[in-house]
């Protein structure tokens, strides 16, 4: 599914199904790559700057449309960190439409949000965790160590 389907099909996302593992083309992800996608500009740069000097490699999108733009072009990140309220289309929304795009649902992603997630919400997207504002670095830097490594220098 390309960005065009995705936005012009329904977002309710209890009728997007989820991608078979065996649909899914094999794309290598990036090692060390994490797209960021962030409203807050404060926010969005501040944990850039940090995952940067982590070691790893950070593009930032504003908005849910332009991350999935982001999406349809090489390289595949490692890993996604996502707000939850976002202009245009929200963070699950953009879940949703993600992992219908069968080259890139397993990317995966770890959510930061002001306003919580529901367990259950967060299981049906298979999101991997999610952290609350203010982020606790520490435990949000080894979260990202467990599904994404630093690019080796």
């Amino acid at each position: 599914m390309n960005l065009s389907d995705a936005i012009t099909k329904t977002t309710n996302v209890s009728s997007i199904p989820k991608s078979p593992p065996e649909s899914r083309a094999m794309i290598p992800s990036e090692p060390g790559f994490i797209l960021l996608v962030e409203d807050d500009f404060m926010l969005r740069g501040s944990l850039a700057t940090v995952l940067g000097a982590e070691g790893y490699r950070v593009e930032c999108e504003a908005n849910a449309l332009d991350a999935l733009r982001r999406l349809e072009r090489p390289p595949k990140p490692s890993l996604i960190l996502l707000d939850i309220m976002l202009p245009y289309m929200d963070g699950l929304e953009f879940r949703a439409l993600q992992r219908n795009m069968h080259e890139l649902a397993d990317i995966p992603v770890i959510v930061i949000t002001a306003v919580g997630i529901r367990p259950e919400i967060a299981e049906d997207l298979d999101l991997v965790t999610a952290f609350s504002k203010p982020l606790d670095r520490p435990r949000l830097l080894a979260a990202i160590r467990r599904y994404c490594l630093p690019k080796a220098s």
